[in-house]
Order: structure tokens, then sequence, then C-alpha cells
């Protein structure tokens, strides 16, 4: 029993020694980075915290795994010491090989980094010479030498303190760094403190706690502290954005076009017909219409945000932080433009108002109204009284942005366009092999009630001759799926099949010929198109925009859709590649099926991630 008891106490040594080896290696990932500059006391706190608190859970895996079963079953208890010591070897080594991954990419190791090392093509990227090696075989080496040396010290310390209650302390500690630190980032990701919250991104699989309602629900922050803007000594960021300063040729006998982007929130294209919504569709017909157009995301969050910046919203939570506004926005105001949004449901979450339109003056934030539609109704009837005072003295940006698609709830005296319809949306009854046509015709009858107000819309740019000098876009923030692809999927941000991500797209501006065009082009080439074609930019578009011009037939392969925890591209024929959460991949057809014995290209998929991760420094 003595002998057991000893080997046990052995062990938890050096499990504990091992914890702090790999927190230094999660330390070395921030200190050996250029991005250090955004630190301060607290940032550092948290991060040394955190490095001690995740590195015990990843430590943790070889001892309960391979030392604890070893030990407690075998005789001859050196084995358990073996085993132990070969699991932290390799996972020293993984997190030695990972660091190199995250400063390179800027993400961990995942499904995408496997790919790429393993797939078709790999040679190409990566040249795995003799002395790359012999290098990283000497690395193995150093990192087997340490852990022989642990191994023998944690011998030489458990028998110092034998007799003693040798794991509660350590227990305690390492249970209490680990509530500290998801507490500490809870509260600073609400504040937007960016040592902790950015510090946080170094570590592998780090996944801490975010609850800014809870925050304020307990009055530990308010609503205006979740949504202040912060700036950090000497403006410090690791993105660039935009690349260089812009650049504009003005053209002074070219008068500037005023320029409306009218959007609905989880526009299904099927809904663009006379019989839906006849006043938008006739206004089609004034239209470039581009029938192959892919939002940047299945969710409204992500949906704006590459309309505006004109790049993923991987990107999101780092210019979240380091304030950092869309250039399209920025240029507007800088030209003299009135710009104005028009939101039925809120701009404060997610929170647009602190990144998109945080430089705007005077913003409304959100319609006026019990429901989207009356929300609806309110911000129509704004924008044509701001219409109607327009004095044509200085050009004007407007963002309407109608709800009452993605609410699926209408008064039910406006029910008659389409029949049988539900009254409202019963989400209990989705099920696989349902008969949609109800559920569909309530949607359409939303979409039609939405018609019908835009319909106002275009009839008084007619009226005023505004069609003569503005820019109109008309345009959904992501898709919403009724289970066209027959796997029980409903609604969006669920998946990145057409269903959610292919919104309708409408393009007027002066002079512009009705045309159907068919070439793929995504929520990226709008900010392109307005910065160029209508604001005078001249700097190549890859310095703001992961897009191209509208009108520019050049495939839009490798589209990257989502978020910085779960993205996708949408390759050739709709393929999909998904990076989940858990870092792993999974790759569907066009339909969602899964495609088990796909090859990936790994030398497209290296230019591709080198395009997505083109706005870092």
């Amino acid at each position: 029993m003595k002998t057991t008891r000893n080997v046990m106490e052995k062990g938890f040594v050096y499990y504990l020694l091992s914890t702090v080896a790999v927190a230094i290696q999660f330390f070395m990932y921030l200190i050996s980075s250029s991005q250090i500059s955004f630190m301060d006391i607290g940032g550092w706190i948290f991060f040394i915290g955190a490095c001690l608190a995740h590195a015990a859970l990843f430590t943790l895996i070889p001892y309960l795994i391979l030392f604890m079963p070893v030990a407690l079953s075998v005789r001859n208890k050196s084995w358990a010491f073996r085993a132990m010591c070969v699991g932290m070897i390799l996972l020293e080594t993984f997190c030695l090989i990972n660091g190199e991954v995250f400063s390179l990419y800027h993400f961990h190791i995942n499904g995408i980094v496997l790919n790429m090392v393993f797939g078709t093509g790999s040679a190409q990227i990566f040249d795995f010479n003799i002395v790359l090696y012999l290098k990283v075989c000497g690395m193995i080496l150093v990192i087997a030498a340490i852990n022989l040396g642990l191994l023998w010290l944690s011998g030489k310390c458990a028998a110092r303190k034998r007799r003693h209650k040798l794991y509660v302390p350590y227990i305690i500690l390492l249970a209490a760094l680990t509530l500290f630190t998801n507490a500490f980032h809870t509260y600073s990701f609400a504040i937007g403190k960016r040592s902790v919250v950015k510090s946080a991104t170094f570590l592998p699989f780090y996944f801490p706690l975010t609850a800014n309602h809870l925050m304020v629900k307990l009055g530990i922050v308010t609503n205006k502290q979740l949504n202040q803007v912060n700036f950090y000594h000497g403006g410090a960021t690791d993105v660039n954005y935009p690349k260089h300063p812009i650049q504009v040729l003005s053209d002074k006998n070219k008068p500037p076009l005023n320029i409306i982007i009218l959007a609905i929130d989880s526009w299904n294209k099927r809904t663009l017909t006379p019989e839906c919504m006849p006043n938008t569709y006739a206004f089609a017909q004034q239209c470039e219409n581009y029938t192959n157009h892919l939002s940047s995301s299945n969710g409204t969050r992500g949906g704006l945000f590459g309309l505006f910046y004109g790049i993923s919203s991987y990107y999101w939570k780092d210019f979240d932080l380091a304030s950092i506004h869309p250039v399209l926005i920025h240029e507007l105001l800088k030209q003299g433009y009135y710009v104005q949004a028009y939101p039925s449901a809120t701009l404060l979450n997610p929170p647009f108002t602190k990144n998109i339109f945080r430089e705007v003056p005077n913003l409304n934030v959100a319609g006026n109204g019990n429901n989207a539609y009356e929300r609806d109704c309110d911000i129509t009837n704004r924008f044509l009284s701001d219409l109607q005072k327009y004095d044509g003295k200085r050009p004007f940006f407007s963002f309407i942005f109608y709800d009452m698609a993605h609410a699926i709830a209408v008064p039910k005296d406006k029910l008659y366009h389409f029949q049988p319809s539900w009254t409202f949306a019963d989400y209990t009854k989705l099920n696989n092999d349902m008969d949609t046509t109800p559920y569909f015709n309530l949607y359409r009858n939303c979409t039609a009630e939405v018609d019908s107000l835009a319909g106002k819309i275009y009839q008084s740019l007619e009226a005023k001759g505004l069609l003569k000098n503005t820019v109109v876009i008309i345009t959904g923030d992501h898709a919403q799926e009724f289970n066209e692809n027959h796997k029980n999927y409903w609604g969006h941000g669920s998946n990145y099949t057409t269903a959610q991500i292919s919104t309708p797209f409408l393009y007027y501006y002066p002079d512009c010929k009705h045309q159907i065009i068919t070439h793929r082009t995504t929520h990226y080439d709008v900010s392109a198109t307005l910065l160029h074609d209508v604001l005078g930019v001249t700097n190549p578009i890859s310095d703001y925009s992961m897009g191209l011009l509208l009108h520019n037939p050049s495939p839009r392969n490798w589209h990257i859709v989502g978020s910085k925890l779960d993205f996708a591209f949408i390759i050739d024929q709709n393929r999909i590649i998904e990076k989940k959460g858990a870092g792993y991949l999974d790759i569907y057809d066009a339909h969602l099926n899964p495609l088990k014995n796909y090859k990936l290209n790994a030398v497209e998929l290296n230019k591709a991630i080198i395009k997505l991760n083109s706005f870092y420094k």
C-alpha cells in the first residue's frame, strides 16, 4: 500500500511539473509574437493564470489516461511513469508544433492544417527536407530530456512531501485559477478589455466563458460599457486594414451619387417573384440581377460585417477590440455624405453601433413598434420622411434593414396573400417529413408585406427623380432555409449550403441596363464596387476587401463564410469545407451530403488560408 501511495505521489508531482512546462510553452506563444504591445498588467495576470489553468487540463489527459490505469493495474509501477512520460513528450511536441502553426496562420492546429500537410499537393507547400527533419528530431530529443529530468525531480520532491496532504492545495489552486481566469475573461469580454480577450486567443482550444447579458443583468457592467469603443495605448493592433492609406481620384465634373442599401433579414431567394414581391420584382427589371450571389455568412453578424467591411467576420473580434471601422463608412463621411441607418431590429445586438456605424453621428438604433411589422412600417416612414426633406445639397447614404422575414410574424389581417398559411411560426411542428407549404406561405406573406413597404420607397425615388443620381442595392444579410436539402434544417446559422447563404442581389445605378448576371458574386464585392466605382478610390481592391468588382467575372472559388470559431470555404460546385469549432473538418456536397473520400487540394487550401489571413500584419 505504501508503494502504491508513493507512486501516486510521484506521478502527481510529475503532473504538476509537466503542467508548468506546458504553461511555459503557451506563454511563449505570446512572448515570441509581435503582438505583445497590447498587453497591460491585467492582461498579464490573466494570461499567466490562464496558461497554468489550461495547461493543467492538457496534462491531465496523459495523467488520467496513461498513468493512473497502469499504476493501479500493473505490478511493475515503472511502466506507469514510462507511459506517462511518453504521453507528456508527445503532448509537448504537439504544443511546440502548434506554436509554429499559430505564428504562421493565426489559428491553432486543426483539420485544415492536417489537410495541408497530408493532402494532395502538400509537397508543393511544405519543403520537408532532411535539415527540417533533423531539427524536429533534435527538438523532440530536447523535450524528452526535459521530461526525464522532470520525472527525476518529481521523485525527489515527492520524497520530501510524503505523509503530507500533497494533492489538496494544488488541486484547490488550479481550480481557483480556472474560476478566476474565466470570471476575469467574462468581465473583460463585456467591457472589451483587449489585453485579456486577445491574449486568450493565443491558447489552443481555449474557450473561456462570456456572459454579456448576465453582466448587465447583475449590474456589473452597464449597457453603455457593453457597447463602448475602446482605444488602446499606441493604437496597437495586429490587423492591417486598409493595407495602405486610401487614395481617391475625384472628378469635379461628375456629381456624387446617393447610395441606398435595402436589406431584408433572412431573405429566401424563392420569394423574388411577381406573385410574392411584385414591387421589388418590377424594380428588378431596371437592375442588374445577380442570380448567383453568396453572403459572407449564414447569420446577421457575419453577413453585415462582410457587406460593409468587405472582409470576413473571421476578423470580427480583432476589429471590435481595436475599434476598426469600415473603409466604406469612413470614406462616405470623409466625402461629405449624410449617413443614416434605418434598422427595424436593434443595432445594439449584435453591436453594429460599436463597429460598423460607430463614426456615424445621430444614428438611428432601432425602429419603433411592438413587433416586426410595426417596426418595419416605422423605418419606412422615417426614411420617406427624410427623403421628402432632402434638398440635394449633399449626397446621402442610407441603410434600410427590414426584419419581418426574419421574425416570420405578421398581423393576421395580412395573411391573405398566400394560403394555406400558418398564423404564427410554430417551430415545434418542424420535422423532416412535413409539408412545408403552410409554413413557407407564412414566410411569403411576410416578404409580401416587406415588398409593399419597399414599393413605397421605389415609388418615392422615382417621383423625386432621384433614380438619375442614386445607386440602389437590394439584398439580404443571409438566406433562410425551409428544409430545401431535406436534412431537417430550418432557418439559418446551422449550415453553409446555398439555402442559408445565397440571397437575391439587385444592383441599380444611373443608366443601368437590365440584365441577368450568372457569374458568382459575394458580399465582399459590395464595398469594393462602391468604393471603386462610386467613391473614386484608386487603391488596389485587395487593400480593403477580399472581394472583386461586381462586374468582374473572375471565379470566386474558395469563398470564405462564417466566423473565426466555425467557418467554411465554398469551392467548386458549391462543395463545403467546414472547419468546426472543435478543429476538425467536415466536407459536404452542395446538398449537405458528406463527402467521405474527397481529396482536398492542399495547394489551393493553402492559398485560401493565406488570403483569409491577408489582413493580419
